[in-house]
């Protein structure tokens, strides 16, 4: 039965002896140079990774729950295994007969193989994933020798667009009835189907009744919504003229287009919520409310846009009046005045950002765009064509028209490169040579744009450790470090904390809606000598919390996050203890926070409440160590 295997494999034609589709697998399994004598042991996964495969396909093996043991039972014979196999070909989940399945373990039948035709040959599942068509292979039309004791067939199944997801596979000994099992075989790939499609639909539905319900609320405020792609799908009225655009302009845009958020501002677990602030210093905020499926799953966000009412609370401004911060603040107007790369160095929620964008402000630049890119965000395979753009058809998943790139985007203005010591070597290739050049090219166009941007880069590794390692150019590495600029951690400027916690305080208040929330000295102590390895944005953090769950109109240390009140109690208050306050000093710090509560911080009033001169309550503030 196998002499037309046997002959193909001498090289002889047995081109009209052979079904075409069998025929065109064997001759691309000797074009992947598949070894037809043996079995192969290649691209078998372990147990970690098929773990992490199956929590990938979760939707599919849901799907399919119901229907491989049913499709099981429905052949009424033991000596099968159902399969299910993922778009790569990888074996997913088996249920059947015990002593089948070990007979076919010995093939590498079994789940974490991949079955893909270029490992393994012609075989029901690859070749189905390949022509995205049902098939039966039988005995000797199994290219791999050892393979000839199986009878298989599988089907694809396939989304709505027809784009296969997965195949189902039914493997056994060798059956006559050819075309019955594999009918059974596609009529499980269609109940497959038919559960993605509802899992779909149930999620549609969830993620659209989550909108309406917040619909009638929303008449007088702009209405946002983003599935879980980051692509906007509704936007009201009120919400496209708060952005000065039209709806058709902003639905269908991905929002790290439309707003001043990085792309993973979902996927990656950063803030739900996103911003856009105009030239005019208008500052559009959004509070947005994640929807997920019954599973945990993102579905999506919708919620309101509203202008700021903390606009005056910039958040591009460096808080802080110590020796270090001023000096460095010096040199950043310095830096500001030249037309140089500059290489910011600093560890991780320092403020990196914030004084790349005041360098740009403060330039002849500020008119321009500041255009931002974190390169720790993005995988390797997004980075390139997030910085230089793409044109239509470029690769598979291109927007239709074309992106243009972060420095097309930038021209003119600056460029914000963060985390370079993540960026792939074969991108820093390609970025020094835009450097050089001073123009950019779009992946896949042979037209170069001329660009004038500005490049400032920052990074919390140790870029000439990484140069010595071989991980990062030591040609671009000087090309971006023509200044450089040390960032210090907020350790070493806690002169500076005081002046962050009354913006935090200020800013969260404002964010909640909260009257305006006064803090006891005593809480600085503790806060001072905490070591911050998250640094400014740890502690703003820090301050959120406490303010979020404060039960008073004054912060106090019962108000702590519990490490940071357990790390302070051997550092702080101890001069407290020893030397108790004066009663007097006691009654008037009391009386001043109860005044400067009850006007919300606004120091005018509150002198005139205690009957004391404004200068006065200022001083009298100062003694006592009293913060707003």
């Amino acid at each position: 039965m196998d002499n037309q295997w046997k002959r193909f494999i001498k090289g002889e034609s047995v081109e009209s002896e052979v079904t075409p589709t069998i025929y065109r697998s064997w001759q691309r399994s000797l074009d992947y140079h598949v070894d037809h004598t043996l079995v192969s042991n290649q691209d078998i996964l372990t147990t970690s990774r098929l773990s992490e495969r199956r929590d990938s396909q979760e939707s599919l093996i849901r799907a399919s729950e119901p229907v491989l043991p049913y499709i099981f039972n429905l052949l009424g014979s033991t000596n099968y295994t159902v399969l299910l196999g993922d778009n790569d070909g990888y074996i997913i989940e088996a249920v059947g007969d015990t002593h089948f399945m070990s007979k076919a373990q010995k093939v590498n039948l079994s789940p974490g193989a991949s079955w893909r035709e270029e490992i393994r040959g012609t075989n029901a599942i690859g070749t189905a994933l390949r022509d995205n068509s049902p098939i039966s292979v039988f005995g000797w039309e199994h290219f791999v020798h050892d393979n000839h004791f199986l009878a298989c067939w599988a089907a694809p199944i396939q989304n709505s667009q027809g784009i296969p997801l997965g195949v189902i596979d039914i493997s056994g000994e060798a059956n006559p009835d050819r075309q019955k099992i594999l009918n059974i075989a596609m009529m499980g790939a269609s109940m497959i189907e038919k559960n993605l499609r509802l899992f779909e639909l149930e999620n549609q539905l969830k993620f659209y009744q989550e909108g309406s319900k917040l619909a009638s609320s929303l008449l007088q405020q702009g209405f946002l919504a983003i599935d879980h792609n980051g692509i906007i799908t509704n936007i009201n009225a009120y919400g496209a003229g708060l952005l000065g655009r039209r709806q058709e302009e902003i639905i269908g845009q991905h929002a790290g287009d439309v707003f001043s958020t990085p792309k993973g501002w979902m996927l990656n677990g950063h803030s739900l919520n996103l911003h856009l602030k105009d030239r005019s210093g208008k500052e559009i905020t959004s509070h947005l409310n994640q929807v997920v499926n019954n599973s945990g799953k993102t579905l999506g966000a919708v919620g309101t846009l509203n202008i700021s009412k903390a606009t005056s609370l910039s958040n591009t401004m460096w808080i802080g009046n110590s020796v270090l911060s001023q000096r460095m603040l010096a040199r950043v107007s310095k830096i500001a005045s030249t037309r140089s790369s500059v290489l910011i160095n600093g560890e991780s929620g320092t403020g990196k950002e914030i004084i790349s964008r005041t360098i740009h402000q403060l330039s002849s630049r500020s008119e321009g765009p500041f255009v931002a890119l974190n390169c720790a965000s993005l995988p390797a395979t997004l980075i390139e064509s997030e910085l230089f753009g793409y044109v239509d058809g470029a690769f598979t998943g291109a927007r239709r028209g074309g992106k243009p790139g972060k420095f097309e985007l930038a021209n003119n203005g600056t460029i914000f490169l963060d985390e370079i010591g993540d960026m792939p070597l074969n991108v820093q290739v390609a970025l020094l040579r835009v450097l050089q050049e001073k123009e950019v090219s779009r992946i896949g166009d042979t037209k170069a744009l001329k660009i004038d941007v500005r490049v400032i880069a920052a990074t919390h590794k140790d870029l000439s450790a990484l140069v010595t390692e071989e991980k990062f150019r030591l040609d671009l590495y000087y090309r971006l470090k023509v200044i450089t600029l040390e960032l210090p951690p907020l350790r070493e400027r806690t002169e500076d904390i005081p002046d962050l916690v009354r913006y935090f305080i200020d800013k969260t208040c404002n964010s909640l809606e909260l009257p305006l929330l006064g803090i006891q000295e005593e809480v600085f102590s503790y806060l001072s000598s905490h070591s911050w390895p998250g640094n400014v944005r740890e502690l703003e953090n820090c301050i959120e919390s406490m303010v979020a769950l404060a039960e008073g109109p004054v912060l106090t240390v019962e108000d702590l996050p519990d490490e940071i009140r357990q790390s302070g109690k051997n550092k702080s208050v101890t001069k407290a203890e020893a030397e108790p306050e004066p009663l007097l000093n006691q009654q008037t710090k009391q009386a001043i926070l109860y005044a400067l509560n009850q006007t919300n911080g606004k120091i005018a009033p509150a002198a005139k409440l205690l009957g004391i001169g404004r200068n006065t309550l200022y001083r009298k503030m100062k003694d006592l160590g009293v913060n707003i």
